[in-house]
């Protein structure tokens, strides 16, 4: 709040013919779009709603940021294929008023997207259902282009403990198992496309090379790709079929035949 003024003033003068015609004139000399992807870009403080700092009434949260983010954050959670239509309808009220949260939510989404897949339907329909009120394709993809560059692009730190570095490459492939489903559902429902056909690839491209466990999460994250459409794979059937020779464990045998079980 600006000292000295009340909310109801500050409300007045932004409301005013006045800032508004100077507003639109600042808007034709800057590049807007520019800017809002600046601020997208800023890292969002994960423990901003564990906030609870009170140096004086003075500086009270009168926005109760902290209550709402939780509220959203345990709607998100508690949202099934059964409450869907009464938790979407409590999601949205909470962001209409509340519009200065909006890519804490969103990042919050694809967050939990990522880390639970078994529930990445929910998640994206949630998002559907958000971009048709408020328009978050800008900060979808900025936000889905910082995950694919953490996940994808980062190198993974190595140390002597074997151990610490197989559990930190179970968790990468957890996390592009994570993000393939994802962008997979986000294709599906029309919100985010021309991104999967070229993750696949990625992932595609060095499977024949990975131990055993790993390609059998992939397979198990290809199948479930298939089983939504088998569109996503068709290309990928050649070389997913060399993947059926004896010097791979039995596991990757039989979810190759699972995944060629979708033609029949």
């Amino acid at each position: 709040m600006i000292e000295g003024l009340s909310e109801s003033q500050v409300n007045e003068i932004l409301s005013s013919n006045s800032f508004l015609e100077r507003y639109q004139s600042y808007e034709k000399e800057v590049n807007i779009d520019k800017l809002k992807n600046f601020f997208d870009d800023i890292e969002t403080n994960k423990n901003y709603f564990r906030l609870n700092i009170k140096k004086s009434r003075k500086y009270i949260n009168r926005n109760n940021d902290t209550d709402v983010i939780k509220n959203i954050n345990s709607n998100i959670n508690k949202c099934t294929d059964t409450n869907y239509s009464e938790i979407i309808k409590l999601i949205i009220n909470d962001i209409n008023q509340n519009e200065h949260l909006l890519s804490f939510v969103i990042e919050s989404i694809l967050e939990k997207s990522i880390i639970q897949p078994t529930f990445v339907h929910n998640y994206v329909k949630i998002l559907n259902e958000i971009n048709s009120h408020k328009n978050i394709l800008r900060i979808l993809n900025n936000t889905l282009n910082k995950y694919y560059t953490f996940i994808f692009d980062k190198s993974i730190d190595k140390s002597d403990n074997f151990y610490d570095n197989l559990c930190n490459e179970n968790k990468r492939t957890d996390n592009m198992i994570g993000y393939l489903m994802l962008i997979t559902y986000l294709d599906k429902e029309k919100i985010i496309c021309d991104r999967i056909n070229k993750l696949i690839k990625n992932i595609m491209n060095d499977i024949l090379e990975k131990d055993n466990d790993e390609i059998y999460k992939l397979l198990n994250c290809l199948l479930n790709i298939g089983i939504i459409s088998t569109d996503y794979i068709n290309e990928h059937m050649v070389v997913l079929k060399r993947l059926k020779d004896k010097k791979y464990n039995s596991k990757v045998r039989c979810k190759i035949m699972d995944i060629e079980d979708l033609y029949k």
